[in-house]
């Protein structure tokens, strides 16, 4: 029987289901939503597995929902020859993109029997249907969340509306981390997760020197303790958070952490300030309380989704310009440093009530 007006039929639905996310942090997070819609299509919820690069995995394999993640090294590269060996093992009715390069059609098409995904001409003709997805043009503020460029090709397909729920998250246990010295300091006290930097350039970043004052009045106003993360290209920044700050009441983990112990301190933190980033959409999923800081881009379409999270933005006449770097040199970055210390000690006041 068909399922609906793109071919698929229940016997498709029966098999498993494969999904090819996006490589960065905040854009496959953004996608969650549409593999959990994807993943009801079925009447019996087909098994679902997700295609991803060594650095999201862990993200996907802490979704209860999600069967199992197979590994395509960094995202760039050609697939081996294994790697095709492995998903036509699990004999998958269907296929779907939510990257649109050529690369991923190819191999995936020599996998599945019906591929679905956006269309950007060259590879339309390895898809079974493809989807006209109005991307925002970044010239004005969205009309509508990023997420709903990837759910509405799976509504077309008959997936139900989502119900606004993230699922539910393995989270690792006291024994998994790694060093015991970051469960011993997160298990005691309020903990305040900060993360000064953002993979995307320097116009998201509110300055480290901020977040330092930030940090200093959280330790002495609300006798709290602070935990710095960030990658490691982003030691630097996070050195100038701490710098002259109570050590014993900070743990500084820029670089030292992988994406399970991040999920896992998130989840034990009391409130989480960061810039427009992966840590954002990260805290977001997870439903802790959070304050995010923007600047160059607009949070009407990448801003966190959950009630527990605060926007702070000082709107421009040149923003949102999604810039990586501030061009405007009479402006010189002014979306930024018009967000004060005060402003935000006044919404972590408003947050933690």
């Amino acid at each position: 029987m068909t399922h609906n007006n793109y071919g698929l039929t229940s016997d498709d639905l029966k098999k498993c289901i494969i999904v090819r996310t996006p490589n960065w942090l905040g854009d496959a997070i953004m996608t969650i939503p549409a593999i959990k819609c994807l993943h009801k299509i079925s009447p019996i919820e087909s098994s679902l597995y997700v295609i991803t690069n060594d650095n999201l995995k862990p993200l996907f394999d802490s979704i209860e929902f999600i069967k199992g993640t197979i590994n395509v090294g960094d995202g760039h590269s050609k697939w081996r020859p294994e790697i095709v060996r492995e998903i036509k093992a699990l004999n998958p009715g269907l296929g779907f993109l939510f990257v649109d390069t050529f690369r991923s059609a190819w191999y995936l098409k020599k996998c599945v029997p019906k591929l679905f995904g956006a269309s950007n001409g060259l590879r339309d003709f390895l898809l079974t249907k493809t989807f006209q997805i109005k991307w925002h043009e970044k010239k004005s503020c969205a009309d509508e969340h990023q997420i709903y460029k990837y759910l509405n090709p799976i509504y077309l397909l008959g997936g139900n509306i989502w119900d606004g729920k993230y699922p539910k998250f393995k989270i690792i246990s006291d024994s998994e981390v790694k060093d015991q010295r970051t469960v011993n300091f997160i298990k005691k006290g309020k903990i305040l997760v900060v993360a000064p930097g953002a993979a995307y350039g320097s116009a998201k970043k509110w300055s480290a020197e901020n977040y330092n004052t930030i940090c200093d009045y959280w330790i002495k106003k609300e006798f709290g303790k602070v935990v710095i993360l960030g990658t490691k290209n982003e030691i630097d920044s996070a050195n100038i958070v701490s710098n002259g700050l109570d050590q014993a009441k900070v743990l500084n983990l820029a670089g030292k952490t992988n994406l399970k112990e991040l999920i896992y301190i998130l989840k034990n933190s009391n409130l989480c300030i960061c810039n427009d980033s992966g840590i954002m959409h990260l805290g977001s999923v997870l439903d802790i309380k959070g304050i995010t800081i923007f600047g160059s881009t607009d949070p009407q379409a990448t801003g966190p989704l959950s009630k527990n999270w605060k926007v702070l933005i000082k709107k421009q006449d040149c923003a949102p310009c999604f810039l990586r770097e501030c061009v405007n040199h009479d402006k010189d970055y002014l979306c930024l440093k018009s967000i004060t210390t005060e402003e935000v000690i006044k919404t972590i006041n408003e947050t933690i009530i």
